[in-house]
């Protein structure tokens, strides 16, 4: 998957700390492949998920008029849980599959799967936080056992239990409660 080096998903790459990896050397005879063991920080939403950065651990190999980077991104991110949300934190690990080739256009970046090499570098801060925001899930939970907290009250189940009825339905969905209850008994 490849997405384009300016904007992605809200998040301006502008005031983001960018690093650079120039791979120009392996355009010449002597060079098969490059390790990249890079520690990378960001600005905003992200520098608030990952406070202590991520590390990148990959391998760049040529390939004709461009490079194959692979490997992996790890880091600790704080979350906040959609079901009771408190504040908890989860390991990551992301999986690097990512081709540059000098044949694609900028223009090209969000239509392929192969990404444009420009300049003969690749901006890892970039390509980290397309990955990290793509791996992100819809709605993380602390822990899958998680009991949430009350519609009614606001109280977390997984600290106490509250006195709240334990299904209060909605009047507007009443009818239905109500056809759903008849089934379940006959």
């Amino acid at each position: 998957m490849s997405i384009g080096p300016s904007d992605f998903g809200g998040l301006s790459c502008a005031r983001r700390p960018l690093v650079k990896f120039s791979v120009a050397r392996l355009f010449g005879p002597e060079f098969v492949g490059i390790g990249i063991d890079q520690r990378l920080s960001f600005d905003g939403e992200l520098g608030l998920r990952y406070p202590a950065g991520v590390r990148m651990k990959a391998h760049v190999s040529k390939i004709a008029h461009g490079v194959h980077v692979a490997g992996t991104i790890a880091g600790r991110e704080h979350e906040t849980c959609a079901r009771c949300l408190e504040p908890f934190e989860r390991d990551v690990q992301v999986e690097v599959e990512e081709t540059f080739s000098e044949d694609v256009p900028e223009s090209d970046a969000l239509f392929g799967d192969v990404a444009p090499l420009i300049g003969r570098a690749i901006e890892l801060t970039e390509l980290a936080a397309q990955l990290l925001e793509v791996d992100e899930p819809i709605a993380a939970v602390c822990d899958e056992a998680c009991k949430g907290m009350c519609d009614s009250c606001g109280q977390n189940r997984n600290i106490g239990s509250c006195t709240c009825a334990e299904h209060v339905v909605d009047p507007r969905f009443a009818g239905l409660a109500q056809r759903l209850q008849e089934r379940r008994e006959s």
